[in-house]
């Protein structure tokens, strides 16, 4: 794989004079000592010949010609790169340097001088520029803490770096077994990271990943035993029925550790991926580049290390993949669809790749977008506790199959990315049953039946249901005022269960509460989140403050059916509807309002709020007030 850079981002790289203290204390680091013999970068001149080493067909690399043009001081960010023309019977034939070809490992007289990383898109097809080794051997002098940053830390860390310092032009990732909106999906997630999405057809070649789960030496000691420099390789972000993989090629290997691309594929340090080997079935000439076309093949591996100067891993090691498995059932046809496919266990990667194979299922099994009610059961297993659940019934007038997907997504997310501690997810699975129907009802009317009432008393309210082309349903319900309510307009809530009241505490909302979100006790999180009430129940819930409701504009909330696909973009600042700041005494908002639920057998849409007069032993109330929105 490779990254591409115009002439002109090269030039303006070089005004950042700051990247030069950062070369000198890199400088100063201890590498390694080397396998064999290297060029220090202060030894390359121009006109030096060698040859470079990639796989063109298969598996097993051929040489090619490498000229030396030119250092160019700096344009590595902070390091430098050396310019250099490509030459021979092979790279003609390949039309020159081509996507896939990234690590690719150059020598001058029996000496490594790095890998070929970089190319200029649109021209030249045969210049490039070479990682230097010595950058690359400090990737194996760093600590290996499995496990990237946080989404929350590292995510908007990665965006910072790419928005002060020219980059590389995006970096492909091949994916199959997605197609549609789901690819489209993908590709809008993996562009924060300096890479695209180029789809790949499948070539049947299924990797061996069960040797993962066995113990025994002698499968260990194969693992990446073919594995040489300039061999072709893989770093997948998921395997199995949907593939998302990074193809490059091996630049070094030193018994049982690697490097290879020469550039990042996340770039977000510490990793824990999964490294496959990969066969070459051709190279497609094209005018911006040529690039190979791969298939994965068997596990050799786990990258340890995604740095700015490529990757480096350990070879026979095992990976700690999500094994994630879903169902979906089309009601109407009788079609469905099984998605199993296992996920790197990046935090801000995991969520996305299971909303993107979910919503790949979904269509899969509908073969349409539009309306209807979906049944979805989510169960995951975080390591340490007993597994979750979650079922809820959703209904969407335009798109049922990314509608029902968004809380299973968030529930994911939130719990992947919490930040109180680390959670480790071990399994998920997802089932949907999808009707074509719109099975819904509307909260017409609600009525307070007491004049007033004190604490402690029961207030009972009675909510009419209009049925979608169906008749009214009347429903009772009561609740408790609480013994400590103070005097005065108390107000309630008549929702459906995924109604939210507030825009404060909806995680599925706002930035700002979504990171109060992510600082909660996991226990805690996961509590909340599976307690919360269902689609398909009527919900009646306390507000203990006082306000004036000709004061207050309540609204309800903006149709989240507007967002791609269902799926929240997490990246942008979701306009919903806001609940009004109480007036009156001024009694703050509790964390949980004291609430009662009711299932039904639709789908409760729309919201109700009503109030009720609260009498206390010191207070005398005339009359009563109630009303009704």
């Amino acid at each position: 794989m490779l990254g591409k850079k115009i002439l002109s981002s090269i030039l303006a790289l070089l005004v950042f004079t700051w990247t030069g203290s950062a070369l000198m204390e890199m400088s100063a680091e201890a590498s390694p000592v080397p396998a064999c013999p290297i060029i220090e970068v202060s030894d390359v001149v121009p006109g030096m010949r060698g040859i470079g080493k990639t796989v063109f067909r298969g598996t097993q690399p051929e040489d090619f010609d490498v000229e030396v043009i030119a250092v160019l001081d700096g344009a590595g960010k902070p390091n430098d790169l050396i310019l250099i023309r490509v030459s021979g019977p092979a790279i003609e034939d390949a039309g020159g340097i081509a996507e896939g070809m990234s690590g690719s490992p150059v020598y001058v007289d029996g000496k490594l001088l790095g890998a070929i990383a970089y190319v200029f898109s649109g021209s030249d097809h045969f210049m490039g520029m070479v990682t230097p080794i010595s950058d690359m051997l400090r990737i194996l002098s760093y600590p290996d803490t499995a496990g990237a940053p946080r989404a929350s830390e590292g995510g908007l860390g990665n965006q910072a770096w790419l928005g002060k310092v020219p980059t590389a032009a995006a970096t492909p990732m091949s994916v199959s077994g997605l197609s549609g909106r789901s690819l489209e999906r993908l590709s809008r997630s993996l562009e924060k990271y300096g890479l695209t999405v180029r789809h790949r057809l499948s070539t049947g070649a299924k990797g061996n990943w069960g040797l993962f789960g066995s113990s025994s030496e002698e499968s260990s000691q194969t693992l990446g035993a073919d594995i040489v420099p300039g061999s072709a390789i893989g770093v997948q972000l998921a395997r199995g029925d949907i593939e998302v993989t990074a193809f490059g090629t091996v630049t070094y290997v030193d018994g049982d550790v690697f490097l290879a691309f020469g550039h990042p594929v996340l770039g977000k340090g510490s990793s824990a991926l999964a490294a496959c080997s990969a066969s070459v079935y051709g190279i497609i000439k094209s005018d911006s580049a040529p690039f190979k076309v791969l298939g994965s093949g068997t596990p050799v591996g786990v990258v340890t290390q995604d740095r700015l100067s490529g990757v480096g891993g350990k070879l026979g090691q095992a990976d700690t993949y999500v094994p994630v498995s879903i169902g979906v059932v089309d009601c109407e046809t009788n079609r469905n669809k099984m998605v199993s496919v296992s996920i790197a266990p990046e935090e801000s990667l995991i969520a996305e790749i299971f909303g993107v194979a979910a919503l790949e299922a979904m269509d899969g099994a509908t073969d349409r977008v539009g309306p209807g009610t979906a049944t979805v059961s989510l169960k995951m297993k975080v390591a340490g506790r007993d597994r979750i659940e979650r079922q809820n019934i959703f209904f969407s007038s335009s798109d049922v199959s990314g509608t029902s997907i968004g809380e299973a997504y968030d529930m994911l997310w939130l719990i992947a990315n919490n930040a109180a501690e680390k959670a480790d997810i071990e399994d998920i699975e997802l089932h949907a049953e999808i009707e074509p129907v719109r099975r819904t009802a509307r909260i017409e009317s609600v009525k307070v039946m007491e004049k007033s009432v004190r604490p402690g008393d029961t207030v009972t309210v009675l909510v009419t249901l209009r049925q979608h082309r169906g008749d009214r349903v009347t429903k009772t319900m009561s609740i408790v005022v609480p013994e400590d309510a103070p005097g005065g307009i108390l107000s309630m809530c008549v929702r459906g269960g995924n109604v939210s009241i507030f825009d404060e505490g909806d995680y599925g909302s706002d930035p700002a509460s979504l990171e109060e979100m992510l600082y909660i006790e996991l226990d805690d999180m996961i509590a909340n989140l599976t307690s919360r009430p269902c689609g398909n129940e009527l919900v009646l819930e306390l507000e203990p403050y006082l306000f004036d409701d000709d004061e207050s504009g309540w609204a309800e909330p903006e149709n989240p059916e507007a967002q791609l696909g269902g799926l929240r973009d997490r990246s942008s600042k979701e306009k919903e509807s806001k609940a009004p700041v109480a007036g009156g005494a001024g009694v703050e908002p509790s964390d949980r309002p004291t609430m009662v639920r009711m299932e039904t057998d639709w789908v409760i849409e729309g919201m109700r709020w009503v109030t009720v007069d609260v009498e206390t032993p010191d207070q005398e109330i005339e009359g009563f007030h109630q009303a009704e929105v």
